[in-house]
């Protein structure tokens, strides 16, 4: 078990440290618990190891951006886009 108050991408982490799946509480901003899932090999060294490297992404503005440079190579506006798809 790690608790951080770090920002956290649980399944990005998770893909970190080699997909084997974890758990988490994320309710409380300073102390967030995660724990190797069920069944997992990763050890509680591997997960602070992990934790402290972290940086988490987020995904929802890294696809905005993705969207919007698309959108900007197409030179239509989102609402163009959303006219051609109907």
């Amino acid at each position: 078990m790690a608790i951080t108050n770090k920002e956290i991408n649980l399944s990005q982490l998770d893909q970190e440290l080699g997909g084997f799946g974890l758990i988490a509480d994320l309710n409380d901003p300073k102390k967030k618990i995660i724990l190797p899932a069920d069944n997992s090999t990763v050890t509680e060294s591997e997960l602070a190891a992990a934790i402290a490297i972290h940086n988490a992404i987020d995904e929802a503005a890294a696809a905005a951006t993705q969207k919007a440079a698309l959108l900007a190579r197409l030179g239509i506006t989102a609402d163009e886009a959303k006219l051609l798809i109907g």
